[in-house]
């Protein structure tokens, strides 16, 4: 399954969720859901922010597989 490291991102960057909202105008709630990876489905314009506000260079950066264990059985 696909998985945001943001939760990584903002620690490492000492950003808080809701510092990240205001810099990309993407709403709190939203930004926590993203961060706790239980958005169902992320917008490519709120990735496209993330990208610009914490100035990646590529999208893995933003993003990793991770096998899903249960998907086999």
């Amino acid at each position: 399954m696909m998985r945001l490291k943001l939760d990584k991102l903002l620690f490492e960057r000492r950003i808080s969720a809701n510092q990240l909202s205001k810099m990309t105008g993407i709403r709190y709630p939203t930004v926590l859901d993203m961060e706790a990876n239980k958005s169902k489905a992320w917008s490519p314009e709120n990735l496209n922010k993330i990208m610009v506000a914490l100035d990646l260079q590529d999208v893995t950066e933003l993003i990793e597989y991770v096998a899903d264990k249960n998907l086999g059985e």
